[in-house]
């Protein structure tokens, strides 16, 4: 897998900034996960145009419409006439229905207020909250689908290469789990900051300014540790064994690294809103304790991963010595 993940890294970061000031500069978004229903949204507005534009415009709305929502089932279709029959395909089935659903609500949003539960109040916001729901269920299911899918690929040992097909895979979920976090903080805290920006209080905008700096912080160290998982999953495809322990030591450096940098910032980050807290008696701000979990998960994972390999290699050692 011939994969430069740095220039990937950059890529996804300059994309989650322009998306930023897309959704909140020129489509005028006023929370960044709205961006989950963006393409859903421009189909129903499109087709909303074009259905009430004329009566040739309704027949072709409907006819796009249509097409868009049988786009899963004409896979199922197209497979099983090529003989392929997957269990998991079952999905795309129930995938076209809540396409037809789904979208037939974003083309006639006003129907989504009678869906909504009795807590909702019946305004803007709470439609937004409609809306994002609507898309979750959507991803959900491709989600699912999609995992099922990669289960049955490297799951098969039946086949030939499948320890290559294995390690792909291994290397491509890292690798989108690196592309889809940098894209989601770089996207999340751009339009966190270009929102707080409006702000007319000076001091609040600089809490969010440092804020924003310190939550980077783990999140850049994050980052690093998913680049080194890659190097390891590499090094131990090749079968070089020197080269295995360097990866792993360094994914134990970062690793170590990672959890003191999101120690240190979480502690100076709520320390700091404590103490800013006590200032401004006269500003009605609410701050809530900031620990960043993950880096932390993470980065506690790849020492015991670290830990495993290395008294592995010392066991395998000790087995050759006795041969």
């Amino acid at each position: 897998m011939k994969l430069n993940i740095n220039k990937l890294i950059l890529i996804e970061v300059i994309a989650g900034i322009l998306l930023a000031f897309i959704t909140s500069k020129i489509l005028h978004m006023t929370a960044a996960l709205q961006i989950m229903y963006l393409p859903f949204e421009l189909i129903g507005k499109g087709l909303r145009f074009l259905s009430l534009s004329s009566a040739i415009g309704n027949v072709i709305a409907i006819i796009i419409y249509a097409a868009i929502s049988l786009i899963p089932a004409i896979y199922v279709v197209y497979q099983r006439k090529t003989g392929i029959n997957r269990k998991e395909d079952i999905l795309l089935i129930a995938f076209t229905g809540l396409l037809f659903y789904s979208l037939y609500m974003f083309i006639n949003p006003g129907l989504m207020y009678q869906k909504m539960p009795d807590i909702f109040s019946m305004d803007q916001s709470s439609l937004i909250v409609m809306k994002i729901i609507y898309a979750f269920i959507i991803y959900s299911v491709l989600i699912m689908w999609l995992i099922m899918k990669a289960i049955r690929f490297l799951g098969d040992d039946s086949q030939k290469n499948w320890k290559s097909r294995l390690y792909f895979g291994m290397k491509g979920l890292i690798a989108a789990l690196v592309s889809y976090y940098t894209l989601l903080i770089t996207y999340a805290k751009t339009f966190e900051l270009l929102h707080k920006s409006e702000n007319k209080l000076q001091n609040v905008s600089s809490i969010v300014w440092f804020k924003s700096v310190l939550q980077l912080l783990p999140i850049i160290m994050t980052i690093l540790l998913f680049i080194n998982i890659i190097h390891v999953v590499k090094a131990i495809e090749d079968h070089k064994e020197e080269q295995q322990m360097m990866t792993v030591a360094r994914l134990a450096s970062v690793a170590k690294v990672t959890a003191v940098v999101t120690v240190i910032s979480d502690f100076i980050l709520n320390f700091y809103q404590f103490l800013l807290g006590a200032t401004l008696q006269n500003v009605n701000v609410t701050f809530a304790p900031d620990v960043s979990m993950e880096p932390l998960i993470i980065a506690f994972g790849a020492l015991i991963f670290y830990e495993y390999f290395k008294r592995t290699k010392q066991l395998k050692e000790e087995n050759d010595q006795f041969i």
